[in-house]
């Protein structure tokens, strides 16, 4: 009795457990459609990785670097998307796609529509939504392609610290760049006769 008595006194002077907190993640959310005269004919959808180069990205928007005068450390935007037809593991260190595929010839990456959308189920802006809709002389440049890599990129040149209005999009350079998110997802089979539309949905969890 006296021994219990002692246990739940000394238990009890114990500081209680620490819940543990949820930290905070980055995630993003991929869906490609294909349309056919309008009329779906393959969806495909998964969440992807956000590599180094990205969250590098995140880490640089967060911070000033002086505030007289105000100076930032970057100004890109997330606004460019690119394909390819090879796929790897969705690790943090991918240094770029394994078989990317222009666009349009000669050019890799394709801009974002803007402004970007923020979703309606959203009350507070935790998710943006970023979309790209290829049209049927896009990707496939005239015959099949089976897309199943893909990722996002910035407007800022990652040769010239990121500055912004110089970043290029043609195939030789941009395609050698690593993406600030990478998805590798089941073949997409694009032709002449098909539209695509990209959706990269970011998610802060």
């Amino acid at each position: 009795m006296a021994l219990r008595r002692f246990l739940r006194v000394f238990l009890g002077s114990l500081p209680a457990r620490q819940v543990p907190k949820s930290g905070l993640q980055i995630e993003g959310v991929v869906t490609l459609e294909t349309r056919e005269g309008g009329k779906l004919r393959q969806r495909v959808q998964g969440t992807n990785i956000c590599t180094l180069t990205g969250r590098e990205f995140f880490a640089e928007l967060a911070a000033l670097q002086a505030f007289s005068p105000r100076a930032t450390f970057r100004d890109d935007r997330l606004a460019y998307f690119g394909l390819g037809t090879g796929a790897q593991a969705e690790v943090a260190n991918i240094t770029g796609l394994v078989q990317p595929v222009p666009y349009v010839t000669g050019e890799f990456l394709a801009a974002v529509q803007v402004p970007a959308t923020f979703p309606a189920s959203s009350t507070t802006r935790t998710s943006v939504q970023l979309i790209r809709e290829y049209g049927r002389s896009e990707v496939s440049l005239g015959s099949t392609v089976v897309l199943t890599e893909a990722g996002m990129y910035s407007d800022g040149d990652p040769s010239s610290n990121w500055a912004i209005g110089s970043r290029p999009t043609d195939y030789a350079t941009a395609s050698a760049d690593a993406p600030f998110f990478y998805k590798a997802f089941e073949p997409v089979a694009n032709t002449p006769d098909l539209t695509l539309r990209l959706t990269w949905e970011v998610r802060f969890v």
